[in-house]
């Protein structure tokens, strides 16, 4: 009977175990060093650079305001007998708003002139007493200080004439102010008070407004002062009146920048339109000048780190991988920035980069 060699049998599943294991082994090794060496490539957007010529403009934001705003009111006190016009109306240069109770004013009036009548009178007789006076004075039939009195009563005779004119003046003023009228042509903002209230002098009665051209004012801030020149066009929106857009011009600009927060205030006018009012929130674009060829990126593939001024940094890729560069700044626009210095036209720049993304990782820019 022959029995099997166990030993040499066990050796050889042993060595056969060994082999298989080493080949796992190897296996799992090589594949970590390729895992190593083939890092997995981050999904990112990216951009042409582009170039073409752009418009410098700025973009502020103010209030429309009327070119002239007053407040018409009571020039004598006196009783409000009737209103003309009411909130809304245009009115001309000159035309009747309002009306007093001129009653007293009239009767004041009439005095006036009776008192200049004898004043007149009173000079008249005053006048013959001194022609009388100097015939006199040549016969000797009239003492000098006589004569001297019939020539002052003349002089005090002149001056009650005088002064009874001007209290005829006084009281024909006064019954022409119980007359209300536009000081200019517009429209009425607002009637202050009701018809037979008793007003006292100096009480408001309308609002007045000059809407023929109106004024945009904003306040630019003062990085851009040597920008904005007088004269210069001037584009104006408003959120309430969407459809609706006015061209105007630059009048005014400021020669003091505040201190508070740093800008200074512009004033630009706009022909006026029944639909525009004052006090309307209004955003203005104006023209500053134009940039050739320009290099343009989106603003948001522009880093900002620190508060210098027209310095950043962006993505470019380049043999597909993110390398990150520091870039110039020029003119900045909501959809484009202007690239001075840092990248060339056709460059391919990462658009939201994501934060942990380091300059040199191998990126795959994601199709659209």
């Amino acid at each position: 009977m022959t029995f099997p060699r166990i030993g040499s049998w066990m050796f050889q599943a042993s060595m056969f175990s060994l082999l298989i294991l080493s080949t796992a082994c190897g296996q799992k090794v090589e594949g970590e060093t390729a895992a190593v060496a083939a890092p997995r490539a981050v999904p990112v957007r990216g951009i042409a650079v582009a170039q073409r010529d752009l418009d410098e403009s700025l973009t502020i934001t103010g209030t429309l305001r009327p070119r002239a705003e007053v407040k018409i009111v009571a020039e004598v006190p006196a009783r409000l007998e009737r209103i003309l016009k009411e909130e809304g109306a245009r009115v001309s240069k000159g035309e009747l708003l309002a009306v007093l109770d001129e009653t007293d004013y009239r009767l004041t009036l009439d005095r006036a002139k009776a008192s200049l009548a004898v004043a007149e009178a009173n000079r008249a007789h005053a006048a013959a007493e001194r022609d009388r006076a100097n015939n006199l004075l040549k016969t000797g039939g009239i003492t000098d200080k006589d004569h001297l009195a019939a020539q002052v009563s003349l002089q005090v005779s002149e001056a009650s004439v005088a002064q009874a004119k001007a209290e005829v003046a006084i009281a024909e003023q006064n019954v022409i102010r119980t007359k209300i009228v536009a000081p200019f042509a517009g429209r009425i903002a607002d009637r202050l008070t009701d018809a037979g209230t008793v007003l006292a002098t100096g009480t408001p009665l309308f609002d007045l407004v000059d809407d023929s051209v109106l004024e945009f004012r904003g306040n630019v801030p003062s990085t851009d002062y040597a920008k904005v020149k007088v004269n210069a066009p001037v584009n104006v929106a408003i959120d309430a009146l969407p459809d609706l857009k006015v061209t105007g011009t630059v009048t005014r600009i400021a020669p003091l920048v505040q201190e508070r927060n740093r800008t200074f205030e512009l004033v630009a006018r706009v022909p006026g339109q029944d639909k525009l009012v004052g006090g309307l929130f209004a955003r203005a674009s104006i023209h500053v000048r134009n940039v050739p060829n320009a290099l343009l990126v989106p603003p948001s593939a522009v880093l900002r780190e620190g508060a210098t001024t027209g310095e950043a940094q962006a993505f470019v890729i380049v043999n597909g991988k993110a390398e990150r560069k520091p870039i110039t700044l020029g003119v900045e626009q909501p959809d484009a920035i202007q690239v001075v210095k840092g990248l060339n036209a056709g460059d391919t720049v990462i658009i939201d980069p994501p934060v942990s993304l380091a300059s040199g990782a191998a990126v795959q820019v994601a199709s659209k």
